[in-house]
């Protein structure tokens, strides 16, 4: 069916009259009033445009809060849906037939009757990028533009289910002549039941006569990146997992070698979690490494565990934190070169290159490898661990929109000289798309585009045909606004895909190669993009994250320097700080961002680990104690939970002055052991009660937790008391002695004498006769 009026075969007009009120009921008489209605319209939003303050990058209806566009296609639940698409190409020349997908999708619980498909064409070209979102997006009362064709739905629809049409309509029905400028086109599909408007969806196509046309460059960044942890190393488990066939890390490599033109940013956290397994590594995570060695394209390396470095700034972080150590995690016996393995003598393995700081890619020759005899162990170091051939390390990635301006003061100290940013950073004050490419007071910046990145990632994330099409057509009509607002300047935009590890994100290379294949579109590297004019109209725009994240993250700072501190007992303390930063910077990942109660949950947990580990060291003796005398040692016991001797110093202060403390010695206390302390106590005053409180320090004066109170009763003059007691008792015993000796004897002679004048008295017996 032929249009209706031939507003479509007009010249295309600025998009200020793109969108105009559709009617309940469109009649003839009405559409006659649209010329004059579309140019007064017109010529009101051009004004307003000349007066318009600075606008941002983006509309702000183009995206979400968390950065990401509304879909076109999405379906509520309970509720019917349309999809309109071009059925192969987003590209329709003259005297080509325009070759349509309508989806129908039936969420509801009825099934829907066999009704009809009305196609309309918008009456005006989609000139800007506000055009498009808003025809993309309209209001309820939005007019829909001029029919096209109508189609019958054939069949019953039941609930819960989709069905596909087929819509060809002719290139004389369409109505775009050679007269028509090239450009973004909107198409809307109507579905009727029963005289009943149903649901209606919109998509787009470019119309193209073959005319010159400046392409616009398009580079992309690609993430890989592994789900959000609060560990800082990746499990062999987890690897194994990651790195099969099906897995996550090989899915999202296989997607960046389809489309080498993409830039790769890598989590070194990935590399390192493999390298410190030694031979324990799994052998998929092993040939996943060779294959990310062998991938040409450009690679630059994230923050480790991707945390996001626009956290550490607004926490306090002086400068980006890095790995300090992998020993406590390196099992020797993993690393022993193997007799049956010869060791070359050069190393070849680009991933044994030390990283490259500049911003573009630097040949570096390998040096000679020390020579190591079979059965020798060989320990890598953390340079070793973390070592790539780098397209460039000088590229920081922050989390979308939420850069701060003293971030970038802390991003260059840390020698990140390149940022790249949302749209939602900067604010541009010309009507037409910039590049990519910004000045920033501290270096260069990346812009990423919010709206394209968008669509993109939806094309990528696409779990169907006709909803992969609809997203394509809205990312080449995006390019080809670009293209068309400015022609005499070439413009080079950046998109990036999703740094949470999207699952559903597998038709990425396809997505890139169909925007590539666009007359009006180029794939570009990373390094064109850094290479491009910087933006004039573009400056940055202050944001800041959330205070009670940012919070949560100085208490993660303080805690890693009150464990340093405490580190300081151990006679290896990297063996409890290395740990603690690698988890720390899995606590800082970008991707905790979208789930907030989750990871405070994380961050509350670390923090009580972290105080029970710096708790490890104890005081166990407790009171009340008597001390007897001016003089006495105190024994007080410390306790060592740790895997490893500590040395301590003991400060004991009394709460009075009846006691005096003498000096104490540092104690070395060995690992999951105790050990007793004497203290040389002198009494000063006479008795009462004392309170000594006894606190752990470090060598360096650091208190390791909270004084630990011990009452001791002093009774310095028991020691005279319980000398003349003594005495007492000794003269007392050998005075009952000699006094029972002296009453012994006196009871012998008595008994002699008595029996003696017994004898004398007695007359003497006269014998027997």
């Amino acid at each position: 069916m032929v249009a209706e009026s031939d507003s479509a075969h007009r010249p295309a007009l600025p998009a200020a009259v793109c969108t105009i009120v559709r009617p309940a009921r469109r009649t003839r008489s009405r559409r006659r009033l649209r010329p004059l209605t579309a140019f007064l319209v017109g010529f009101l939003t051009l004004a307003s445009l000349v007066s318009a303050p600075a606008q941002s990058l983006t509309p702000a209806s183009a995206h979400t809060a968390n950065g990401t566009a509304r879909s076109a296609t999405a379906t509520p639940a309970d509720t019917v849906g349309v999809t309109v698409s071009p059925r192969e190409s987003p590209e329709l020349s003259p005297g080509q037939d325009l070759l349509l997908t309508v989806t129908v999708h039936n969420n509801t619980g009825l099934a829907l009757p066999i009704g009809r498909v009305d196609v309309y064409l918008a009456q005006l070209a989609l000139t800007t990028r506000a055009a498009l979102d808003t025809w993309l997006r309209p209001d309820a009362d939005a007019n829909s533009g001029d029919q096209l064709v109508s189609v019958p739905t054939t069949e019953i629809i039941p609930a819960g289910a989709s069905t596909n049409l087929s819509v060809t309509v002719p290139a004389d029905s369409v109505g775009l002549t050679a007269q028509n400028s090239w450009g973004a086109r909107g198409i809307a599909a109507i579905l009727s039941a029963n005289d009943v408007v149903q649901a209606e969806g919109r998509g787009t196509f470019v119309w193209s006569q073959g005319s010159a046309i400046t392409p616009v460059a398009l580079s992309s960044i690609l993430p890989i990146t592994t789900p959000e942890s609060a560990t800082g190393l990746i499990t062999a488990k987890a690897l194994e997992s990651y790195t099969s066939s099906v897995g996550l890390l090989s899915r999202q490599l296989a997607a960046a070698i389809e489309a080498p033109t993409a830039t790769i940013a890598i989590d070194p956290q990935i590399i390192a979690s493999i390298r410190v397994l030694g031979t324990a590594a799994p052998t998929s995570a092993l040939v996943w490494l060779d294959r990310l060695a062998g991938a040409g394209n450009d690679i630059f390396p994230l923050s480790y565990a991707d945390a996001d470095i626009a956290l550490q700034a607004q926490a306090g972080a002086g400068a980006l934190l890095t790995p300090t150590s992998f020993d406590p995690a390196i099992d020797e016996t993993l690393f022993v070169v193997p007799s049956a393995t010869p060791v070359p003598d050069t190393t070849s393995d680009p991933t044994d290159v030390p990283a490259v700081t500049s911003r573009t890619t630097v040949d570096i020759t390998p040096s000679p490898t020390p020579a190591v005899e079979p059965g020798q162990t060989v320990i890598p170091s953390t340079s070793d661990l973390l070592a790539w051939n780098y397209t460039s390390t000088a590229i920081g990635w922050p989390a979308a929109g939420q850069v701060a301006r003293t971030d970038l003061d802390v991003f260059a100290a840390s020698g990140l000289t390149t940022t790249i940013l949302s749209s939602g950073n900067v604010e541009q004050s010309d009507v037409f798309t910039p590049n990519t490419a910004v000045t920033l007071p501290t270096g260069l910046g990346l812009v990423s585009d919010t709206a394209l990145s968008a669509a993109v990632r939806a094309a990528a994330e696409a779990t169907t045909e006709d909803e992969w099409l609809v997203n394509v057509a809205e990312a080449a009509s995006l390019l080809a606004i670009v293209s068309a607002e400015n022609p005499d300047s070439a413009r080079t935009l950046l998109v990036t895909f999703d740094r949470s590890s999207p699952t559903s994100a597998t038709r990425i290379g396809q997505t890139l190669a169909a925007l590539d294949g666009a007359p009006w579109s180029n794939a570009a590297s990373l390094q064109a993009a850094l290479a491009a004019p910087p933006a004039t109209t573009v400056s940055f725009q202050d944001e800041a994250i959330d205070s009670n994240r940012v919070t949560l993250a100085r208490s993660l700072l303080k805690r890693e320097g009150a464990i340093a501190e405490f580190a300081t007992i151990l006679a290896d303390p990297l063996a409890i700080t290395a740990p603690a930063r690698l988890d720390l910077l899995a606590l800082l990942d970008t991707t905790w961002t979208s789930q907030t109660t989750t990871w405070e949950d994380q961050v509350l947990t670390s923090l009580a680990a972290s105080f029970d580990l710096m708790h490890a060291v104890t005081v166990t003796t407790r009171g009340p104690i008597i001390v007897v005398g001016s003089k006495v040692d105190l024994r007080i016991t410390l306790n060592n939970a740790l895997d490893q001797a500590v040395t301590v110093r003991t400060v004991i202060v009394p709460s009075n002055g009846r006691l005096v403390v003498g000096e104490t010695l540092d104690t070395i206390i060995q690992p999951n052991s105790a050990q007793a302390v004497s203290v040389p106590l002198s009494a000063a005053v006479g008795n009462g009660d004392v309170v000594l409180r006894v606190t752990l320090f470090t060598l360096n004066g650091t208190p390791l937790g909270q004084p630990a109170p011990i009452e001791v009763s002093v009774r310095a003059d028991w020691e005279g008391v319980g000398a003349s007691i003594f005495a007492i008792l000794v003269i007392g015993f050998f005075g009952f002695g000699i006094w029972r000796n002296i009453v012994r004897r006196r009871r012998e002679r008595a008994g002699e004498a008595s029996a003696a004048a017994n004898k004398t008295a007695l007359p003497e017996a006269e014998p027997d006769v």
